[in-house]
């Protein structure tokens, strides 16, 4: 039985796999062109610019997935979720400490794209609630409501967070915000059996923040409204 279900983990794993290696081809490719690319017309000037900066966009991606992955699995060797006697607790502890800093100070550049790390994650509960097994792991069952719930809360994390897109500078509140719902997807994907509750604290305080903001702009408004009228 535990032969099949590693032979079922390794199949399940080839397409991702495969994916991954796609990626990482295209990524070499396009680094080599974006360096050593000698474009001799204007156009080509240009689509070297956009090869650029899509280059840029993929890896702050996967640098993106890097930090989030480390600031999870630390917090989980960390707190004895995975137990492995090879790994150091205070050394899993630093590497979440760590993760977390740098997610910190790169909030303001990562934050236009998070709507659409979000909308990743409703179209991954979808898939869940459909299957009813977790993402290339059918060993694993989940229960639907659950499932269900997840998207949910992806789904109220996505409708405040779109003004985050484009230019938009983050305030005070909307850095906190989005650090709050960063831990608590951290410490739901830790203590799983609580993970509802601790994802909606981070939507409320997301959602808290896009009420804040949209209160301001009301005042703001009305206020500009109140010196037309006078003048």
């Amino acid at each position: 039985m535990v032969r099949r279900s590693i032979i079922a983990d390794v199949n399940s794993a080839i397409p991702v796999i495969l994916v991954l290696a796609l990626v990482g081809s295209s990524l070499v490719c396009a680094a080599l062109y974006a360096l050593f690319g000698k474009p001799s017309t204007a156009q080509g000037e240009k689509r070297k610019k956009e090869v650029i900066s899509g280059f840029q966009l993929t890896g702050g991606i996967l640098f993106g997935f890097v930090l989030m992955g480390s600031l999870v699995f630390g917090a989980a060797f960390a707190f004895g979720q995975i137990p492995d006697s090879r790994v150091s607790r205070p050394l899993a502890a630093m590497f979440a400490g760590v993760a977390f800093f740098l997610i910190a100070l790169l909030v303001q550049r990562w934050a236009k794209y998070f709507a659409g790390w979000i909308v990743w994650g409703v179209i991954n509960s979808l898939t869940v609630l459909g299957t009813g097994h977790a993402l290339n792991n059918p060993t694993v069952p989940v229960n639907r409501p659950y499932a269900l719930a997840v998207g949910g809360l992806y789904l109220f994390s996505f409708l405040p967070s779109r003004r985050f897109a484009g230019s938009y500078k983050l305030a005070l509140i909307d850095k906190i915000a989005l650090m709050t719902w960063v831990l608590a997807f951290t410490g739901a994907a830790v203590v799983q059996h609580a993970a509802i509750p601790i994802m909606s604290i981070g939507v409320m305080v997301l959602v808290t923040a896009w009420w804040l903001h949209r209160s301001k702009l009301h005042h703001r408004s009305h206020a500009i409204v109140q010196t037309a009228d006078r003048s």
